[in-house]
This record gives C-alpha cells, sequence and structure tokens, in this order.
C-alpha cells in the first residue's frame, strides 16, 4: 500500500476550496496516494485525518493574517483569509506533533514556522537590506528565478547538494524562526528560503514551488521523492 499524503486545500474561490494539480501529480507519481483534506472550521477535530495519513503536505496560498502576530496590516499585504489560517496554523501544529513527515512549500512553509510560534515579514520590502525580487515575472512557472545556498549537515542538503537555482512566486518572508524551526537554505539577499525541525524526522518548509518544476528538476522530483520515502518508512515502523 503506498504512503497516503495528507494535501491542505490551498484555498477558496467562488466559494470552492481548490488545490493545484501540481501538488497532487508530484506525489502520485512519486509514490503517493493523495489525500485532499478541506479548510473547515478553527474548532475541527482533525484526528482522523491526523491517524489515515502518513504525511502532510502544507501548500502555497495567500497571505498569512498579521493580526495573528499580534500586526496591523500594513501597505504590500495582500489577501487574507483568518479562518483558514487559524485551521491550517492548528493542523499543522497537530500534525507536527504526531512525529509523521511534513513537507511545507511557499505559504506552508510559513505556515509550519507559525505552528511554531515564528513570525513573518508582512512584505519584502520590510525585510532589512535590498531584496530580490522574490515574486518573477516570467511566462513558466517552470522557470528557475534566483540562486540558493542551503546549508551543509542539513536535512535539505542531503537532497539537493550545496546550492540549486529555484523559481519564486511570494512576498512574505519568515523574519523570525519559530521554535526548534532552524533555517537552512538562504537567497543571496539572505532571505530565509527553507527551514527545518530540529529532532523530527523529517519537517520541511521550502518558500519555493518544486511541484512546479517537478519535471525540468530533478532535484525537486529528487525531494518528492525522499519524502514519500520517508513517509514509506514512517509507515512500516508503525
Amino acid at each position: 500500500m503506498r504512503p497516503v499524503i495528507g494535501i491542505l486545500t490551498c484555498g477558496y474561490m467562488e466559494k470552492r476550496q481548490f488545490v493545484t494539480d501540481a501538488y497532487v501529480r508530484s506525489i502520485r507519481i512519486s509514490g503517493g496516494l493523495p489525500l485532499l483534506i478541506p479548510a473547515q472550521p478553527p474548532e475541527t477535530d482533525v484526528t482522523p485525518y491526523l491517524f489515515l495519513c502518513d504525511g502532510f503536505l502544507l501548500p502555497g496560498g495567500g497571505d498569512i493574517t498579521p493580526l495573528l502576530q499580534d500586526e496591523d496590516p500594513v501597505n504590500g499585504i495582500g489577501v487574507t483569509n483568518l479562518m483558514l489560517d487559524v485551521y491550517q496554523i492548528r493542523f499543522a501544529e497537530e500534525a507536527l506533533a504526531t512525529g509523521k513527515p511534513v513537507l511545507g512549500i511557499c505559504r506552508g512553509m510559513q505556515v509550519m514556522n507559525a505552528a511554531c510560534g515564528g513570525t513573518l515579514f508582512q512584505d519584502i520590502s520590510l525585510q532589512p537590506g535590498s531584496p530580490l525580487l522574490h515574486m518573477q515575472t516570467s511566462e513558466s512557472r517552470s522557470d528557475a528565478s534566483h540562486k540558493v545556498i542551503v546549508d551543509e549537515g542539513s536535512l535539505l542538503h542531503s537532497v539537493t547538494g550545496s546550492s540549486l537555482y529555484t523559481n519564486s512566486f511570494h512576498h512574505q518572508t519568515i523574519r523570525q524562526p519559530g521554535k526548534r524551526m532552524i533555517p537552512t537554505a538562504h537567497a543571496l539577499d539572505d532571505t530565509i528560503e527553507a527551514i527545518e525541525m530540529e529532532g523530527h524526522p523529517f519537517a520541511v518548509g521550502v518558500q519555493w514551488h518544486p511541484e512546479a518544476m517537478f519535471f525540468s528538476s530533478l532535484r525537486m522530483r529528487n525531494l518528492f521523492s525522499f519524502f514519500i520515502k520517508t513517509c514509506e518508512k514512517n509507515k512500516s515502523n508503525v
């Protein structure tokens, strides 16, 4: 039996929840069995999903509400959804607590960080220094945008090596890493591009979109394959 990978929905559009097909496809081709998990009221009991799934994918999406880190909105903040934020952050807290593998992508990385008490810059313009353009303008989402340097000794380094070129579709960035969250990759402007949870077998967040580069980059395919293999190993040990 293939490992069941719970994929949270990305958000809402015209009163419909949606998940970008690239996430589903990447999990399926890599050997996982995708299970879509809808956004629900924050008080919903998520225990059945935690039991059913062997791993979790937290996808990209909109901005995280600044009120959750006790800030008023500033110029540059995008569309937010408070109920979705609270539900996903709570889900991430509980998923991480299971010890099962968790892969966060773009917003999903930021949700992981928020679940551990970390904070965000509402817009990259508020980040110190001279940030690069992290919302690329190329026609194809599979195009690489900028270089990322990966820390030696990290889990990500064992998959991607010391550096790689990634796509980039975000304007919020991590300001303060959450408890046990260790930054493991940076762009050349010092933007945090990946985090890993200390002491967790696989809790990795990446700021780029590997699912959009799945067919153009062996390293992105390797990331998904490593995630699925870790889920398989975790499943066999239960």
